[in-house]
């Protein structure tokens, strides 16, 4: 059901927002769909040096946006590698095979990201709270995690 009626703006900031850590990434959830019947999602993530997003990965239903506010984050892709830097963004379109990584080792990046539907950020909680209690994300895990939310590893087909 749609949101009827006035509703009020939300002003995110890294302290009002839900905080989770994933292995070396720590993640600022500044909307979690909740406010925007699941329209959009959007965090923060701090990208330590030399640390690695997930497993390449492409996703069946939803877009991301990436844009970078320090630091370079490459963008891993089958077609080669690109670095994006402070101002600049990346579109991930549904079936696009991608990750990311901070290819610096002594500078931190940071990068805000958006994804559409907004349940999405369920993803990030369910991998924060493995690794919350002191333990790594087995292969199998992180394959687990990533097909509840439509995402695959760029050996599954995207057509059926």
């Amino acid at each position: 059901m749609p949101l009827r009626g006035p509703v009020s703006v939300n002003h995110c900031t890294r302290a009002n927002s839900e905080k989770l850590q994933v292995g070396p990434i720590t993640i600022y959830i500044f909307e979690d769909g909740s406010r925007t019947d699941n329209r959009i999602g959007c965090i923060l993530l701090e990208l330590p040096a030399g640390a690695s997003g997930p497993p390449m990965h492409w996703h069946r239903f939803h877009d991301e946006c990436f844009f970078v506010a320090k630091g370079v984050v490459t963008f891993v892709t089958p077609e080669g590698n690109v670095d994006c830097g402070v101002g600049e963004m990346m579109t991930v379109p549904p079936r696009a095979i991608h990750t990311f990584q901070n290819a610096s080792q002594e500078e931190e990046a940071e990068f805000f990201m958006t994804a559409t539907p907004g349940y999405y950020m369920d993803y990030f909680r369910m991998m924060s709270k493995v690794t919350s209690e002191g333990k790594r994300l087995t292969p199998e895990q992180t394959n687990h995690i990533m097909e509840l939310f439509g995402t695959f590893p760029p050996d599954v087909d995207s057509e059926p």
